[in-house]
């Protein structure tokens, strides 16, 4: 009998030591709450984004536009290189046949920063968007007491509650109702 009272009893010390020191791990951590956030519906339906999506489109038309012009003059001095071959001394046609394919290296080397601007500006705009949502979130997370915030593409299924989406793009709209782009 002094057996199981000495087993109940270290029974009893090992559970409280168990239950003392989980209530102690359990206090590190704060509750966890977690929320979601359509970063590539605010990304397209904000008034920001749409803006400069605006901006940026016609930004590049005018560069399509730009480009389509220097390809048709390219073009047009390749026939005229052509066309002088028969009338021009070989060591002179060299010395233009050389001259028109520096011109094309640098054309296309020109043609693929201008259609490389294009991406950097919606990189830009892009980043703009999330520098200016980022303290909005901040602020949204910790009236609602959210620790954890995931992004609603990697999330299958969740409570609508959670989602945070239509008041972070109502507030971003409030802050930056527009996105002024410009080609640099």
């Amino acid at each position: 009998m002094n057996q199981i009272k000495v087993y109940a009893l270290n029974l009893l010390k090992v559970t409280t030591i168990l239950l003392l020191s989980f209530g102690f791990a359990h206090s590190e951590y704060p509750n966890t709450s977690i929320g979601v956030i359509d970063l590539n519906l605010i990304l397209t339906d904000s008034k920001a984004a749409k803006s400069a999506a605006e901006q940026i489109e016609a930004i590049a038309k005018n560069i399509e536009d730009e480009i389509k012009k220097s390809d048709d003059e390219i073009i047009e001095k390749q026939n005229e290189l052509i066309e002088s071959q028969s009338i021009m001394a070989p060591e002179a046609f060299e010395i233009k046949r050389q001259e028109y394919e520096k011109e094309v290296q640098n054309y296309n080397k020109q043609r693929q920063e201008k259609l490389l601007s294009i991406d950097k500006l919606l990189a830009d705009s892009r980043n703009k968007v999330l520098d200016t949502l980022k303290p909005i979130l901040e602020e949204i997370s910790n009236e609602k007491g959210i620790t954890i915030l995931l992004e609603k593409n990697i999330i299958l299924l969740n409570a609508e509650k959670m989602d945070i989406t239509e008041d972070a793009l109502k507030q971003l709209n409030e802050v930056l109702p527009k996105l002024e782009v410009s080609e640099q």
